[in-house]
């Protein structure tokens, strides 16, 4: 196991302890999610970009506030403006999705995020090998058909007999206890309901 440094984990101590206190003291949640964020840019640390951009969903850059959706900020998606729209057409162009933009806004200090969505791909959908797989299955039902044909119907036949002989026993049990339970001569429910 890789040793830890102390700077990182100073940084993910005071993550952790801010989204503690987020509901029950948000304004000391919001002085170490800032302390946090200072001690991050002071040190220059290499931070994944996955990681930073869910902190930046979940931590106000100005005021340091935990952002909870509903709670202490407002989650919104961005309008598209004409301008956008022309570089829209133009990415279409290239066979490139625009991205979806979700604007993040504090509550406490409004300082508006604003965050990229990539857009998965679409799913192609390829006929030719859906045709294909179709007949081969066609194909080996036909095979299995024949080889279900030729088997021999004993088989059916003795479970069928032994299905029989499992429900016989089974009823045989059942009587055994109705009689056991006549010949104690006691008292039953139904006696007592009229």
């Amino acid at each position: 196991m890789a040793v830890a440094d102390p700077i990182e984990l100073k940084a993910k101590f005071l993550q952790e302890a801010a989204h503690l206190l987020a509901v029950s003291s948000p304004t000391t949640a919001a002085s170490l999610g800032q302390a946090r964020n200072r001690l991050v840019e002071d040190a220059e640390l290499q931070i994944a970009s996955k990681e930073s951009d869910a902190f930046r969903r979940g931590v106000c850059g100005a005021c340091g506030n935990i952002m909870i959706p509903g709670w202490s900020c407002k989650v919104s998606k961005e309008p598209h403006t004409k301008y956008q729209e022309k570089k829209d057409k133009v990415k279409t162009n290239q066979l490139l999705k625009p991205n979806k933009r979700i604007r993040y806004t504090c509550l406490r200090c409004h300082r508006e995020t604003h965050q990229d969505i990539q857009q998965r791909p679409r799913r192609q959908n390829r006929k030719s090998a859906t045709l294909l797989d179709t007949e081969l299955a066609t194909r080996t039902r036909k095979s299995t058909n024949d080889v279900s044909d030729t088997a021999p119907k004993t088989l059916n036949a003795t479970s069928k007999q032994r299905q029989k002989a499992r429900r016989g026993g089974l009823q045989a049990m059942l009587e055994k206890k109705k009689t056991e339970a006549s010949g104690m001569g006691g008292l039953d429910f139904m006696d007592f309901a009229m």
